[in-house]
């Protein structure tokens, strides 16, 4: 996948992640289980989000102090938990939105740096879209069980719909570029068209997500010399860890919540903790954006 080439040179823990990463996600796509694909995209996919965590202390630790945390943590926990509660209450309304608010993040963090909507659409969209469109049935099932009791017999009528729009704004994306760049946009699209169209929705957002979204927000942060604790693979992963652990403790303690088989609880889980963390990371990183943009007027 492209977006490995933002996570630093292939040393020794590199090789030893992306090893990991590999034949886990190979075991899942060989068996086919849901379980195990679910704790592939927590284990190698949910420390990229914990990395908020690094960049409030660096942010707020000099005007807070000790307590730079509870400062961060105690509006971030705020947002979660009224995610978590919206689930309860309105579970198809909170579901488009949660489907709407990961395509504009997906896409902005995998456009690497262009500020054009159509490679938004095309490269935020695709991990909603196309399952959708290749496989509808599958991903109607996979969105019920993330949104329980609702049952869904398709998909949200939107992500279809949107489907003309993605083509329009694919050729609008692979117009826009250079001889030499267009040739990299055709061979991701053509991976995109590919993951989507070949697996199943469940197992191709695994690939999407622990291949492609993570290592480009991972990347970015060590890319930038704003965050100096952040140098590297390893370096990302060891200041993510304690959010990480704390995010699968708030998990454990919300299983018992759930009903339905194994599966189903951690499907839905699963996916309602992600949203529920998807909003607060989206603001944290949109005041982190603005902080910027003012310190270098």
């Amino acid at each position: 996948m492209a977006q490995l080439t933002t996570i630093g040179p292939l040393n020794r823990f590199n090789l030893l992640y992306w090893s990991c990463v590999a034949l886990s996600c190979g075991a899942a796509l060989w068996l086919g289980n849901t379980i195990m694909a679910l704790a592939v995209i927590i284990l190698f996919g949910l420390p990229h989000g914990a990395l908020d965590g690094e960049m409030a202390r660096q942010r707020l630790r000099p005007s807070f102090g000790p307590l730079w945390f509870p400062v961060f943590a105690l509006p971030y926990l705020l947002l979660v938990l009224l995610v978590l509660l919206s689930w309860r209450l309105f579970p198809i309304a909170t579901l488009n939105v949660f489907l709407a608010l990961s395509l504009w993040h997906f896409g902005t963090e995998m456009r690497e740096g262009s500020n054009a909507l159509p490679a938004l659409l095309v490269l935020g969209g695709a991990p909603l879209i196309l399952p959708s469109v290749f496989h509808p049935d599958a991903t109607a099932l996979l969105l019920s069980a993330m949104a329980p009791p609702s049952r869904l017999d398709m998909p949200p009528a939107w992500l279809v719909w949107m489907f003309p729009v993605w083509c329009l704004a694919a050729s609008a994306w692979l117009g826009a570029a250079s001889a030499r760049e267009r040739f990299r946009r055709v061979f991701a699209l053509i991976e995109l068209l590919a993951l989507f169209a070949a697996l199943p929705p469940l197992q191709a957002f695994m690939i999407y997500f622990v291949f492609q979204h993570a290592p480009a927000h991972v990347g970015s942060l060590i890319r930038d010399p704003t965050w100096p604790r952040l140098v590297s693979q390893a370096s990302a992963m060891r200041h993510a860890m304690p959010l990480t652990i704390a995010t699968l403790a708030i998990g454990a303690a919300l299983y018992p919540l759930y009903t339905g088989t194994i599966p189903e609880r951690l499907l839905a889980l699963t996916f309602q903790l992600l949203a529920a963390l998807t909003l607060p990371h989206m603001l944290f990183a949109l005041v982190m954006e603005r902080e910027r943009a003012a310190l270098s007027r």
